[in-house]
């Protein structure tokens, strides 16, 4: 969705890490202002996941381990576009074995069996006291994402 010249939406990719499943979650920015502004790498996600009938769908326990990425900015120039990934790369994958794929975004954490789901988020950019002074501050809402987990995405043979 626009917002001050900014457009965002969110990419989401099948990941098979063998043996451990996960989806991918970039959010992509393009800039269609004529002045380039700088974002933040690690802005704050609200996010929820929805069965098909509109329920939301439970949240998992699961923990993180490993580093996360430095925070950076990046300036987007007029007319271009970024993407950052906005998924917890750092957390407990499942296994293939207990047949669903792992959706993490915005702190929350979601074992999807096969199915469709629609993940719907924002992202909120806020005033960081040492970025540099062109720098976006604002909430994005982003479009509905459908997810489809097929069955042979989770297939142990």
């Amino acid at each position: 969705m626009k917002s001050e010249g900014l457009v965002g939406r969110l990419l989401v990719q099948f990941e098979d890490l063998n043996p451990g499943l996960r989806h991918a979650v970039y959010l992509e920015i393009r800039n269609d202002g004529f002045d380039p502004v700088a974002v933040i790498n690690q802005p704050e996600i609200t996010s929820e996941v929805y069965d098909l009938s509109g329920t939301p769908v439970a949240t998992m326990k699961s923990s993180a381990n490993g580093p996360r990425h430095v925070r950076q900015w990046a300036v987007i120039p007029g007319g271009a576009y970024i993407g950052l990934r906005v998924d917890a790369q750092t957390g407990n994958v499942p296994g293939r074995e207990h047949g669903m794929v792992l959706l993490a975004v915005g702190g929350r954490r979601w074992g999807l069996k096969p199915g469709s789901y629609v993940l719907k988020a924002t992202s909120l950019f806020k005033d960081e006291k040492d970025g540099p002074a062109d720098q976006w501050v604002g909430e994005l809402d982003l479009p509905p994402v459908e997810i489809v987990v097929a069955p042979q995405m989770v297939a142990t043979d």
